[in-house]
């Protein structure tokens, strides 16, 4: 199902339920927590390219995340 979140990152059309929208944010949380988690592993000289990650991740989260509420939209509005 995470796969079908990115491979539809520019798909507008079809429609996506909101328990595939939620588990997929989820996921995303659980990844960008891992992330934050690394930080304090790496060695402090490290830091700034964690976050510097940590935001590229996000950003990128973004334009699927937009898609998918889009998607969940338009079945809620075909109900």
């Amino acid at each position: 199902m995470y796969i079908n979140y990115w491979k539809n990152i520019f798909n507008y059309n079809n429609s996506s339920k909101f328990s595939h929208f939620l588990m997929n944010m989820l996921i995303n949380i659980v990844i960008l927590f891992i992330i934050i988690l690394s930080g304090f592993i790496v060695p402090y000289e490290w830091e700034n390219t964690v976050v510097n990650i940590y935001y590229f991740v996000l950003f990128i989260m973004i334009l699927p995340t937009i898609s998918m509420i889009v998607r969940v939209f338009k079945n809620k509005k075909t109900i």
